[in-house]
C-alpha cells in the first residue's frame, strides 16, 4: 500500500490504496467543514489551498484534488 505524506498546516503521513483518499482524512480532521457534504468540503479544501500557496487546484473529485496537491507540492507519495 501507498505511503503518502501530506504537508499543509502540519506535516503527516498515512497510508492508502489511491492519493483521493486524502480527503476523507482530511475531513474528518478540519476545524471547520467538516461536516460538509465532500464535494462542498473538496470545493472549501481547494480555495484553502489556493490561499495557502497560490495554486491552482481542481475539485471536481477526490482524485482530482489529490492530483492537484501532488502538482502544488502539498501531498507526495513517498513510498
Amino acid at each position: 500500500m501507498p505511503r503518502y505524506c501530506m504537508d499543509y498546516g502540519g506535516y503527516f503521513e498515512f497510508d492508502a490504496q489511491t492519493a483521493g483518499e486524502v480527503v476523507p482524512i482530511l475531513q474528518s480532521n478540519h476545524v471547520s467543514g467538516g461536516s460538509d457534504d465532500e464535494r462542498s468540503f473538496c470545493r472549501r479544501l481547494a480555495m484553502e489551498l489556493c490561499d495557502w500557496n497560490g495554486g491552482d487546484y481542481c475539485f471536481h473529485s477526490r482524485d482530482a484534488l489529490a492530483r492537484s496537491m501532488i502538482e502544488n507540492g502539498v501531498l507526495e507519495e513517498i513510498d
